[in-house]
């Protein structure tokens, strides 16, 4: 489309122009970035910086400067420019720091024809190089509301298309080139064009497709170095850029930022071949990464402007940041979508005993979580399936291939047959893959299935043809036909989305959870239980020895007062620990042993109901022991759990202060908002408890007081700390707020949580305002 490529050359510092059409290997390589040349209609000087001596000169300086390029080499810059012109210079070059970008420096008139002539600069390894244009076309008189006005027409598009149709139309208005069109790149590097907006009489490109090699590796890293590139007129023969023979020129010019660098001839020819003899291109990134291009033809010479090049660029980088909010926000709503999907997955597999019926019985199920035709759970040898998939003796072998083949845990295709032949058998079904692992070897699979998708691409000229060898192979030539060419694309399906691949490793490591999560076994939990009890209690004693012998210290060391508070502070994390040790082996006694019991009771009420007389009055005495009995389990299982839950311990921080939410959330009319982000690793148990505490006693007292109705909690941590963020919409209050007696006013729930956190060095910082509810920021080392 516009990039450069097709000429291997390594530039030349000796004055000879490199050589127009010669021999290459490989477009990847070619140096595109040091061509030795630049395009005729400006001029280059390269000079020293200390002290402005020219070193390097080409282009139509005898017309601008009254003096070739031959001729000026050695000269001072000074001989050539006048005085506050060279002020100028110097001023830029001390306070424009690095100036990697061109500068537009100053303005000069020529020598001969007396044309203004507009001067950039900028820095190029160890020179200074001045590019010299003309001014050949007029400028916008407001440049500014020109932008203002394109941004505001392009960003009432509402979808991705439409947004890029209206950049092609409002470029095409503004710059006056006969076609513009907005060319998107794809995966796999190949490009088509996205939209268009054309002058009457000229070709249409729209929905054609172009192969990578149309735009090669360096040109593309170029389009993202700069984001306006302009060939005034490709029918141009290059000027070479001349240099003195001197250490200083060792190097190639790197002319990456140059606005006049020369192009390779080989996309000069391709110019013309489409029969475009202007062309602009302007760069769209999003993310960092070249998204696409705006590509810009005309048929006669364009000398764009100084100021209408720039209002385009700023334009195209505007245009950008829009589109980029545009797709984010299309991304977002569909991993939002994901997201609610997942957690859904995730209760059914909690609450049921198979994974396979958590997976696929309930809605919504996994062919909801990621759009697909089918979806396979290939578990113990079993195989379960939903919607259109392989026969069980297909998905057999193709799960023994990806034992064989695959390392990742989420692999994901587009073109199964082409990489595991087989598969061309059951391509109907299945030609699109994603294989989520869920064990080791020998893996199990969830595997969902796409269809087939027969599809014809409208390339732009045979793409497996895309230079034409000529004279036995010695030189070479872009293609010369552009004529719409169709290919029958088989054996791919419609390609995954990147969110679809992300869905399904978030889905693993929630499989992998609870699959660990059920083979954990009851026996040797609790005789685990039974270790940790006794291992508590031995601590416990000894614990209590220490006290002992702490009370004496204090009695003999009164006055010692900084070494009691230290004792002290040591005193107080100790009685913490024991708390949480003591609610740990309360809760686990009122789990396992009165639970047990009641258990039984309620077994024993049913065998007593068999064994009686039927009678209508014991029938409904046994009822109500029996609903009693229950209450009275679900009571103690409530106890259990508020004096200290169990899953803090099994299973965590997250799963711990997730099960406390839901547990508020049923008691109360208060919404909450959840944002636990996975943690690779177990925190220290000490900190795990203590942010498990202060999420308790921070609830609890948002229940008391607050009167909210809609209460967040964020946990995030990194190597070096935990971040905790509790925020609620309720009443709030003042920080400097004073009691009826003028004293600062005690709040013993924040008073608590900063006697936790100073255990474990934690600190917290609270925002709260009357009416405008409450913040709380916790932080805790690691």
């Amino acid at each position: 489309m516009s990039g450069e490529g097709g000429l291997d050359t390594n530039g030349d510092s000796s004055g000879n122009a490199p050589a127009f059409g010669a021999d290459i290997s490989n477009c990847d390589r070619e140096p595109i970035h040091i061509p030795g040349s630049i395009q005729p209609h400006g001029a280059l000087l390269a000079i020293d910086p200390e002290d402005l001596q020219i070193l390097q000169a080409g282009g139509d300086t005898g017309r601008m400067l009254g003096a070739e390029p031959i001729e000026l080499l050695g000269q001072n810059l000074s001989d050539c420019v006048a005085g506050d012109r060279i002020s100028r210079l110097r001023t830029l070059l001390h306070t424009e720091g690095s100036l990697i970008r061109p500068v537009h420096a100053f303005g000069i008139i020529g020598k001969h024809d007396e044309m203004t002539i507009d001067t950039f600069v900028y820095r190029s390894g160890s020179h200074v190089v001045l590019e010299l244009e003309p001014i050949l076309e007029e400028s916008p008189e407001d440049t500014l509301a020109m932008v203002q006005t394109m941004l505001a027409r392009v960003q009432e598009a509402e979808s991705t298309h439409a947004f890029c149709q209206a950049l092609a139309v409002e470029m095409h208005r503004v710059s006056g080139f006969d076609r513009v069109m907005v060319y998107r790149f794809l995966q796999d590097d190949s490009g088509c064009v996205e939209a268009e907006s054309r002058s009457e009489g000229m070709e249409s490109f729209l929905g054609l497709h172009y192969p990578a090699s149309d735009i090669p590796r360096q040109a593309r890293q170029l389009y993202l170095t700069n984001w306006l590139r302009l060939i005034p007129d490709a029918r141009y023969t290059p000027a070479p850029i001349l240099a003195m023979d001197d250490t200083r020129n060792a190097e190639p010019l790197d002319l990456s930022h140059s606005r006049i660098r020369s192009v390779s001839p080989m996309h000069l020819a391709y110019l013309a071949n489409m029969g475009v003899v202007a062309s602009m291109s302007l760069s769209i990134v999003l993310g960092g990464r070249l998204w696409g291009l705006i590509a810009c033809h005309h048929r006669e010479p364009r000398f764009i402007s100084h100021r209408l090049r720039m209002a385009c660029e700023l334009f195209a980088q505007m245009a950008s940041s829009r589109l980029e909010t545009k797709v984010g926000a299309e991304e977002f709503e569909a991993q939002l979508r994901s997201k609610r999907i997942h957690e859904d997955l995730v209760t059914h597999m909690s609450g049921v005993a198979g994974m396979a019926e958590g997976l696929t019985r309930y809605r919504p199920n996994l062919l909801d979580y990621i759009p697909a035709e089918g979806v396979g759970l290939w578990l113990d040898d079993h195989y379960t399936r939903l919607g259109c998939t392989p026969r069980k003796k297909q998905v057999a072998a193709l799960v023994a291939w990806l034992n064989e083949t695959v390392t990742a845990g989420v692999f994901h295709t587009d073109r199964l047959p082409l990489l595991y032949p087989p598969a061309a058998e059951f391509a109907d079904v299945a030609s699109g893959l994603i294989a989520l692992s869920v064990s080791k070897m020998p893996r199990d699979y969830v595997l969902w299935f796409r269809p087939e998708a027969l599809r014809t691409v409208i390339w732009a000229g045979d793409p497996n043809k895309p230079v034409e060898t000529v004279n036995g192979g010695q030189h070479i030539s872009p293609r010369k036909s552009f004529a719409a060419w169709k290919e029958s694309v088989q054996l791919h399906s419609h390609p995954w989305r990147s969110v679809d691949v992300e869905a399904a490793k978030i889905l693993r490591l929630s499989l992998m959870e609870v699959i660990l999560r059920r083979i954990d076994q009851l026996s040797r939990e609790r005789e685990e239980a039974r270790s940790k009890q006794e291992a508590l209690s031995a601590e416990l004693d000894r614990r209590l020895e220490q006290w002992q012998a702490v009370a004496a210290e204090l009695k003999e060391e009164a006055r010692q007062r900084a070494l009691v508070e230290t004792e002290l502070s040591q005193v107080l994390r100790s009685t913490v620990e024991e708390q949480e040790a003591e609610r740990r082996r309360i809760a686990r006694e009122l789990h396992d042993s009165l639970g047990q019991t009641l258990t039984l009771l309620q077994l024993g009420l049913d065998n007593l109901g068999h064994t009686l007389p039927e009678s209508d009055r014991i029938s409904r005495q046994l009822s109500a022991l029996k609903a009693l009995a229950n209450s009275f389990g679900s009571e103690v299982n409530r106890l259990a759990w508020e004096i200290r839950p169990t899953a803090l311990d099994d299973l965590g921080l997250e799963t711990a202060i997730r099960h406390l939410v839901e547990t508020w959330g049923e008691r109360l009319n208060m919404q909450f908002d959840l944002r636990l982000p996975s943690i690779e690793r177990r925190l220290d148990p000490t900190v795990e408890t203590t942010l498990y505490r202060v999420v308790q006693e921070a609830i609890t007292n948002i229940a008391k007081h607050a009167e909210a109705t809609r209460v967040a909690v964020l946990l995030e941590a990194n190597e070096k700390e935990v971040r905790l963020i509790i925020e609620d919409n309720g009443r709030g209050f003042s920080p400097g707020e004073r009691d009826q007696h003028g004293a600062p006013a005690r709040r013993l729930g924040l008073l608590g949580i900063r006697e936790r956190l100073s255990l474990v060095s934690g600190t917290l910082e609270v925002e709260s305002s009357p009416g405008h509810g409450c913040t709380l920021f916790i932080v805790v080392p690691l």
